[in-house]
């Protein structure tokens, strides 16, 4: 009797870690989805101005989710590549966006298109 149920809790933790391994296993497969994903050369937003600093060339969106980077919407600081792209913007205007890459900060998103909507 004792040995059967030693049996028995041997296959039982056998099953509870072949279990848990699964989420691990598919892990690396969703990570590389996302990273394609990402490497697009642009990404599309929508959101509304919440303040501009044109002297250090940033303005602060809260925008909504932006589904191809996995972002949901929230609240953000962005750079911008020149200064014309602020002209004409203020606070509380509706816009939309491109996020793309410079070649000097290759690993932040920063906006090289807005207009309002």
């Amino acid at each position: 009797m004792e040995n059967m149920m030693k049996k028995r809790i041997g296959i039982i933790a056998l099953l509870l870690m072949s279990a848990a391994s699964l989420p691990l296993a598919a892990q690396p497969m969703a990570g590389m989805e996302a990273q394609k994903e990402t490497e697009q050369a642009s990404h599309q937003g929508t959101g509304k101005v919440v303040s501009v600093d044109r002297a250090r060339l940033r303005i602060k969106l809260a925008h909504e989710p932006i589904k191809s980077l996995g972002w949901s919407a929230m609240l953000m600081d962005f750079s911008v590549v020149n200064a014309s792209l602020l002209n004409g913007l203020r606070e509380g205007d509706a816009v939309q966006f491109e996020l793309g890459k410079t070649k000097q900060e290759d690993l932040v998103w920063v906006i090289v298109k807005i207009g309002r909507r």
